[in-house]
């Protein structure tokens, strides 16, 4: 994208061939209750995320649809061997007619713009996704090639991946941008009148510069208006071949460079002031050849309530029908704010008297889901005071929530772990002001006489990857309840960060009806 856009672009009034959803598989639940979350994923995993697991929407749907499991699958979006899946567009050409190869597939990469010199300047382009998509991740890797074309034959070089295009077809269509740019590699553009709310260091100036302590900002771009977010100072691009994920959650945003986060965004919208939360996706074309490779999409793990799930937190949940199943510490009202079908904890100020919300209803064995959102956390803060909080099972182990993200996992304390018993495998944490998942299958501990028999054990799926294999919870956790031959309640920890909830639901009785694996 250039600093500067013209205030208009040539438009094309021309459009992608409808996306087909591809035929969905999934069991019936009251199978997949009985076959285990650990074996479905194990067993039927790989051929899901083939079918469904590709995050992309039929032409007229603005939602996925319901997931029952987590998927982990990465779906290449470039087959290695030819376009298919992807449409060249052309300002001079339109759709599909790019017959000097702009772009095209050469020893399973992506190559853009190797074509022979040109005297004159070379025009914009792109090459976009027949299928649109939501609620995914996005990851990729780019190397900047020699050759540069007017009219940027003397810049940066300049790319870009356009996401939640909806159309019509033009140089800088309405959508969202993930700059690709000789330093400048992870700014987020506005394109054709799409405005957003951030945080950044100055909401008065007009290139934004994104700063996650900074002060909040929502634009107002106008119609075929531009306007650019600078990434975060951190950011650092490599020589030679660099790694970019995006993750799209509803109309939010999050861009990452290189492991490093560079700009989030929330409210997304489009020109007419819509929630921009689906669209196909783009890889630029302007003026400097460049490659990509492992172009590969995930989607993410927001699950649905599958039939017989009992829901905790739900979109239509209030300050006052939230009572119904939560209550505090001492068991009086809920005292966390509520709104949207989200809670987000309120610190109680004393380390020794936390505001946990605890479930007014015990449970024994059972299969739980719940999404959450961690603040950001300065630079030097001990670990432990990074979006720390935390789900008891039974109120007695804890699974420990964190901002992990880039960190090494250490301590059994981080994101994934059971706290003080088993780090987690593998570090599954997305950026801090993401909404990420657990999905959590719990059985009991086991008693006969008074006597434990057998240890409670939990298999931990994070953002859909597993990163606890039917664990063995020897005790109970730290702050836990002690353990006892009885069931006991979900709870959610205030441990004095602002962590946010919702999207919780409970399958009770799940791990009775399957062994673990």
């Amino acid at each position: 994208m250039l600093d500067s856009a013209p205030p208009s672009i040539r438009g094309c009034s021309d459009h992608l061939p409808s996306g087909q959803l591809r035929a969905d598989r999934r069991l019936p639940w009251q199978s997949i209750r009985r076959i285990g979350l650990g074996l479905l994923l194990g067993g039927l995993l790989s051929a899901c995320a083939g079918v469904s697991g590709t995050a992309a929407l039929p032409e007229s749907a603005d939602s996925l649809a319901p997931a029952l499991q987590p998927q982990t699958a990465w779906t290449p979006l470039l087959n290695g061997t030819d376009l298919s899946g992807w449409t060249a567009w052309l300002p001079s050409r339109g759709l599909g007619n790019d017959p000097e190869g702009v772009f095209k597939v050469q020893g399973g990469e992506l190559r853009v713009l190797d074509v022979a010199p040109t005297a004159g300047e070379r025009e914009y382009g792109y090459l976009l996704t027949d299928q649109r998509h939501a609620n995914y991740r996005l990851r990729l890797q780019y190397r900047w090639d020699q050759q540069k074309f007017a009219p940027r034959a003397a810049d940066p070089r300049d790319s870009g991946v356009l996401y939640h295009v909806a159309g019509p077809n033009r140089i800088w269509p309405a959508s969202a941008e993930f700059q690709i740019l000789e330093g400048g590699t992870g700014d987020l553009w506005q394109l054709s009148g799409t405005n957003l709310t951030s945080t950044v260091r100055d909401p008065g100036a007009q290139v934004l510069q994104y700063d996650p302590f900074g002060q909040p900002v929502t634009t107002s771009n106008r119609a075929d208006s531009y306007r650019r977010m600078v990434r975060a100072d951190s950011v650092q691009e490599l020589p030679g071949w660099n790694t970019l994920e995006l993750v799209v959650s509803g109309d939010e945003a999050t861009q990452i460079v290189n492991g490093q986060l560079a700009a989030q965004a929330t409210q997304l919208r489009a020109p007419d002031g819509s929630a921009l939360s689906a669209g196909r996706i783009a890889l630029q074309a302007e003026g400097a050849a460049v490659s990509y490779r492992d172009i590969e999409l995930r989607p993410l793990a927001y699950l649905t309530p599958p039939p017989g799930a009992r829901v905790l937190l739900g979109d239509s949940s209030t300050p006052q029908s939230v009572n119904t199943d939560w209550q505090d510490r001492r068991g009086g009202d809920v005292r966390w704010p509520v709104g949207g079908g989200v809670t987000t904890v309120q610190p109680s100020g004393n380390p020794q008297d936390t505001n946990d919300l605890r479930t007014r209803d015990s449970f024994g064995d059972f299969r739980l889901h719940l999404e959450f959102r961690v603040p950001a956390s300065r630079t030097g803060v001990a670990e432990q005071d990074r979006g720390n909080s935390g789900v008891y099972l039974q109120g007695r182990y804890e699974v420990q929530i964190l901002d992990s993200f880039g960190a090494n996992l250490e301590g059994q304390n981080d994101l994934g772990a059971i706290y003080g018993q088993h780090d987690a495998s593998s570090n599954a944490a997305l950026p801090s002001g993401t909404w990420q998942s657990y999905d959590i299958e719990f059985r009991a501990a086991r008693w006969e006489n008074g006597q434990k028999t057998g240890d409670a054990r939990a298999s931990v799926y994070l953002n859909g990857e597993k990163v606890q294999d039917d664990a063995a919870l020897s005790a109970a956790t730290l702050l836990g309840g002690p353990e006892a031959d009885s069931p006991g309640p979900i709870v959610l920890q205030d441990h004095g960060s602002k962590v946010s909830f919702r999207n919780v639901w409970v399958l009770p009785g799940a791990a009775q009806e399957a062994e673990l694996p």
